[in-house]
């Protein structure tokens, strides 16, 4: 009788050293996704104005060839036009 309780206890206890274990590799991941999660907010704050920056570089090529194509009509035009010469 002894003998299996000695077992018994030996079992209780892997199961006791298993739950532990379970629970450090938790608290491991957790702190891993919260390393994860600043590291993101980093990441999205350095890039935010990285990215609004480049919205209002397209909105500054998009006038840019507006103006250019403006610009080759109207040398176009004056070309065409016979020159006086005085």
């Amino acid at each position: 009788m002894e003998t299996r309780l000695d077992r018994m206890e030996e079992i209780l206890e892997g199961v006791r050293a298993s739950n532990r274990k379970s629970l450090e590799w938790v608290g491991v991941l957790s702190e891993h996704l919260r390393s994860l999660d600043e590291f993101r907010e980093e990441v999205r704050a350095s890039l935010e104005p990285v990215v609004e920056k480049l919205h209002c570089t397209d909105e500054v090529i998009r006038i840019l060839r507006h103006a250019t194509a403006d610009v080759s009509r109207r040398i176009e035009g004056l070309e065409q036009k016979p020159r006086i010469t005085a």
